[in-house]
């Protein structure tokens, strides 16, 4: 009796084992997608941003009526076309290592190789923001105003130098919120190892 009692308490410990388990990675699948998610969501919002830009742009171009501005509105449009692929490609590079079904080393390898070619690419989508700042700043005054304000030589000097202003601390602070979101990730990976 006593060793049919006692196999039956060790199947039961065993299964047991076997849903703290499978809850643990159903909890690190959960906490991982929504730690990436603070990155994913705001890309989408970004993305959806450039699209509509580049859209209107298209749609008004033929208020740009010379040359250089059609050049520069073109420009606008490319970059606000690549802006939305470089997310993309940065963010389903982080679906790819989901699997967290892999050993932990290989997991952990995979992150650390996506998270430089995040910050790559984050690096050149920030260089391009400042190009995609001078062309709406060239063709601002053509593209949302009936007064050609470009005019001024204090619109070129308060738009060069407040957008720039902006854009440098803005481009800051995503670095750094993307930063430790991909810590936080990290140090979930981490933890789930252990």
């Amino acid at each position: 009796m006593e060793l049919d009692d006692l196999k039956k308490s060790w199947s039961e410990v065993s299964n047991q084992a076997k849903i703290d388990t499978k809850m643990i990675d159903q909890i690190t699948k959960y906490k991982y997608k929504s730690g990436l998610n603070k990155i994913i969501y705001p890309e989408i919002i970004g993305i959806l941003i450039c699209i509509l830009g580049a859209i209107y742009i298209g749609l008004h171009f033929d208020k740009l009526d010379t040359n250089l501005l059609k050049g520069v509105g073109i420009l606008a449009i490319v970059i606000l076309v690549i802006l939305p692929v470089i997310s993309l490609m940065s963010l389903l590079q982080f679906n790819r290592i989901g699997d967290l079904n892999k050993p932990y080393s290989e997991t952990l390898k995979d992150f650390e190789i996506q998270k430089k070619r995040f910050h790559k690419l984050l690096k050149i989508n920030s260089t391009l923001s400042y190009l995609l700042l001078v062309t709406i700043i060239v063709l601002l005054s053509k593209l949302f105003g009936e007064n050609d304000i470009t005019k001024s030589k204090y619109f070129w000097i308060f738009s060069f130098s407040f957008g720039y202003i902006f854009l440098l601390f803005y481009s800051k602070w995503v670095a750094k919120y993307y930063k430790n979101s991909l810590q936080e990730v990290e140090g979930l990976l981490n933890e789930s190892g252990n």
